[in-house]
C-alpha cells in the first residue's frame, strides 16, 4: 500500500519496501502566485511534456511558498489537491518562515499582505508545526538517490552562527543561506554567504555522491565537484527551446556523473516573486533518473 506522511514533516513514498521516484518535479519561490504554479503543473502533466520527458511521481517544493503574490490561500489549497496523488516533500524557505514566525523579510505590496493576512488556521496546516515552536523542516535528504535539498544552502548552522547571535541566528539558517559571488564566506543581513566547497564538504559527510539542490536567490545555476576541483557549468549548457502546452519552454539539460557532485540552483518559479533579481518567469526542474539527469526549465508565453 502507498505511504506517507504530511508535508514538510518527513514524508516516504512506498509500494511494500521500494520506493517510487522515477521522475521529480521540483520548483522553488512560488511566492504565492497561482497563476505560475498552475502553468508548471499543466505544463509538467501535459501529453506532449510527459511524451518527451516522462511523468513526475513525485514533487519537491524547495520553499518560499507565500510572500509577495496575492493568492496564498489558492496556492495551498493547489498543493493540498496535489498531495492526493503525488508525495510531497517541501523544505521552509525564509519566507514562509518570516510569515509564520511573525517576523518581517521584505516586499510585498499591501494586497498581498492583506491576503495572507485572511490565511485561516486550515491553510497553515499545510505546514508543520514543530514542538520547539519553529515550522517545518530546513532540510530534505534522499539518501537513495542522492539529493540534499534545502532553500538556501546546506551549511550545519550550529557550526556557523556565533554564540552572541542572538536575534541574528535565523539569519545563519539553511533557508536564508546563500551561494556567494565572492570568493569568501560573510554574513550579511540577507544571510550567510557560502562557498561551493564549503557545500560540498558539509553534504559529503551525509550523501557521498550528490545533488545538492536549492533555490532563494531566484537565478539558475550550477556547479560540479569532480576530482577535488569545483568547476562552474551552468554558463557552458547549451539551451534548446520548443514549444509545449501553449508555451515556449527553454531547457538546459545537465547529465549526472555518478562519481561526481553537483550544486544546482533554480530560478524563479513565481513571477510575484521577482523583485529585480533574476528572470521574471515562471523556472522549475525535473529530475530523471535513468539515465540520471536534471533539466532546468524556463517557460516563456
Amino acid at each position: 500500500m502507498y505511504m506517507h506522511k504530511s508535508v514538510y514533516g518527513t514524508k516516504n513514498f512506498k509500494l511494500g519496501q521500494k520506493t517510487i521516484s522515477s521522475m521529480d518535479l521540483v520548483f522553488s519561490d512560488i511566492h504565492a502566485d497561482l497563476n505560475a504554479l498552475d502553468l508548471i503543473i499543466k505544463t509538467a502533466s501535459s501529453d506532449e511534456f510527459v511524451k518527451k520527458y516522462g511523468s513526475f511521481s513525485r514533487i519537491i517544493n524547495l520553499g518560499d511558498l507565500l510572500e509577495r503574490g496575492i493568492y496564498p490561500k489558492e496556492v495551498l489549497a493547489k498543493l493540498r489537491s496535489l498531495e492526493k496523488n503525488y508525495p510531497i516533500f517541501s523544505v521552509m524557505g525564509n519566507h514562509d518562515e518570516g510569515f509564520l514566525s511573525g517576523k518581517k523579510v521584505s516586499a510585498s505590496s499591501l494586497e498581498s499582505m492583506d491576503a495572507h493576512e485572511k490565511l485561516g488556521v486550515e491553510d497553515l496546516s499545510f505546514f508543520k508545526h514543530n514542538k520547539d515552536g519553529t515550522f517545518g523542516n530546513q532540510e530534505f535528504i534522499d539518501t537513495k538517490n542522492g539529493l540534499f535539498c534545502v532553500h538556501g544552502g546546506p551549511l550545519d548552522p550550529m557550526k556557523i552562527t556565533p554564540k552572541n547571535a542572538d536575534g541574528e541566528a535565523w539569519l545563519y539558517q539553511r533557508n536564508w543561506q546563500r551561494l556567494t559571488d565572492e570568493g569568501f564566506e560573510f554574513f550579511s543581513y540577507h544571510g550567510y554567504h557560502y562557498k561551493a566547497s564549503s557545500a560540498f564538504g558539509e553534504v559529503g559527510r551525509h550523501i557521498k555522491n550528490h545533488i545538492i539542490l536549492c533555490g532563494h536567490q531566484h537565478m539558475e545555476a550550477a556547479l560540479v565537484h569532480q576530482g577535488g576541483k569545483i568547476q562552474e557549468i551552468y554558463s557552458k549548457l547549451e539551451p534548446k527551446k520548443e514549444k509545449i502546452s501553449g508555451y515556449v519552454l527553454e531547457s538546459k539539460e545537465i547529465d549526472i556523473h555518478p562519481t561526481s557532485d553537483y550544486l544546482i540552483r533554480l530560478g524563479l518559479g513565481g513571477p510575484a516573486g521577482y523583485y529585480g533579481v533574476g528572470s521574471s518567469v515562471p523556472h522549475f526542474a525535473i529530475i530523471q533518473y535513468d539515465p540520471k539527469k536534471v533539466m532546468l526549465f524556463t517557460a516563456n508565453p
